[in-house]
């Protein structure tokens, strides 16, 4: 699973929601951050989703979208209205056999046309019934009719919505939430589709007179819970002890926690994944942000890793690099953010020790950013975003420098390293090392 988390107002230390996405993905996907701006008028009526032609909006919200480079939807971002959508992928037993809509298709319609969180959902939801959903989302060996969970959240109301098929369910959430790669809504729901009940009934996972268990009823038969029943289990107790001075520091320190000094030393409760030769996907395009009703504050990695990664503030109308449609970014592009600091974490992986300089000098940074941010509003909140902005690209790449520079070691990690230098391989992206002595 990849971590997707929230917490409502009511079980926030000063009535903010806080939500916060790692995104798991193969290594080597390069995962943008794009600001979208809002239409008023769109001439179009027809919009290419990922698989799927369907009827265009003329009007549209701004959005900040993370997505990998190839997708038209992506797997988190937010609104200028103050809305945020995450996405997991989930496991059911209802898959559709054709493509529709994939999950981060549905993230990118909630956010264009939901004006807050309750019309998000709706927007989905409808969405949903009208075309179903499926078709590859970009990871390997995975079924092409894998559906989809999400957090649906403003600063106001937070949603948890579970999809099957055409079928769903959605629970409004008053404390925590975490998204799980399986169903976790039960009975416990406020709302669900049309027929649910009768669908479930005619298939003969519901019988006569039974109320609607969405779980029981479309959760993935033959599949052991316990790895995600962990995580889950890990990031709710997290989320019930976020420090209350600082909980936007403390959501980014979450979506890093990791076991062990060095990436290699794996665990299944870590909550920041890297890949190796027993895991194949990776976490990037990490996102955490804070909703009030007066504002809204967003910061992404727009890289891989976020537990070696810095916290970049984003906001509308600030994009972090220039409009990359239409490149191809399957291999190394010295034109992408997302490849360029790569090459800084493919260095990093492949070094005997992290360099505790640099983690020391990240948090006191990202310390200092927020601490900053979360000091100003109006008008010179934004010419202080766009300053802090470019604050950490120029430290990013002052340490990308130095770090790349080093010769690695292939033998310090092995096997380690050695799924590392194929990857190094497959993706164009050349370090020095050993051999370049």
């Amino acid at each position: 699973m990849s971590s997707t988390m929230i917490i409502a107002p009511d079980a926030s230390p000063d009535g903010s929601v806080y939500f916060a996405k790692n995104s798991n993905r193969p290594p080597g996907e390069c995962q943008l951050v794009v600001t979208l701006p809002p239409v008023e008028r769109d001439a179009e009526s027809v919009l290419h989703c990922t698989h799927l032609t369907i009827v265009q909006e003329r009007r549209r919200y701004g959005v900040l979208l993370s997505k990998p480079w190839w997708a038209w939807g992506g797997e988190m971002g937010a609104n200028d209205q103050g809305v945020v959508i995450g996405c997991e992928p989930l496991n059911t037993r209802d898959h559709e056999s054709v493509p529709g809509l994939i999950g981060m298709d549905l993230v990118r319609l909630g956010l264009e046309r939901g004006r807050n969180a309750r019309e998000a959902l709706e927007v989905i939801t409808s969405l949903l019934q009208i075309h179903g959903q499926g078709g590859f989302a970009g990871v390997p060996h995975v079924p092409m009719g894998r559906d989809s969970g999400f957090l649906i959240a403003d600063a106001k109301e937070v949603w948890q919505l579970e999809t099957a098929g055409r079928h769903w369910a959605a629970r409004r959430i008053t404390t925590v939430a975490a998204l799980s790669s399986d169903i976790t809504i039960g009975d416990q729901f406020d709302r669900y589709s049309y027929a649910c009940p009768e669908y479930a009934r005619h298939q003969g996972w519901l019988g006569a007179g039974e109320e609607l268990d969405f779980r029981r009823c479309f959760g993935s038969r033959g599949r052991p819970l316990s790895n995600d029943s962990r995580q889950l289990s890990v990031l709710l107790t997290a989320l019930h002890e976020v420090d209350k001075r600082a909980p936007l520091l403390e959501m980014m320190r979450l979506v890093r926690r990791r076991a062990g000094n060095h990436p290699r030393q794996r665990s299944r409760r870590d909550v920041a994944r890297h890949s190796g030769r027993r895991y194949q996907l990776q976490t990037t395009g990490t996102m955490v942000a804070r909703l009030t009703s007066s504002r809204q504050d967003f910061f992404f990695t727009a890289a891989a890793a976020p537990d070696l990664a810095v916290f970049k503030p984003i906001h509308f109308g600030q994009p972090l690099e220039s409009d990359l449609d239409g490149e191809d970014l399957s291999h190394y592009y010295d034109g992408s953010l997302w490849w360029r600091q790569e090459m800084f974490h493919r260095a990093l992986l492949l070094a005997g020790r992290i360099d505790d300089k640099y983690l020391q000098e990240r948090d006191e940074l990202e310390k200092e950013i927020v601490l900053d941010i979360l000091g100003h509003k109006g008008s010179a909140l934004t010419d202080l975003r766009w300053k802090l902005q470019q604050r950490t690209l120029i430290w990013e790449r002052e340490w990308r420098e130095q770090i790349t520079a080093r010769r690695t070691g292939w033998l310090t990690l092995r096997p380690f390293s050695l799924f590392w230098k194929r990857q190094n391989r497959r993706d164009g992206l050349k370090l020095p090392g050993p051999a370049d002595a």
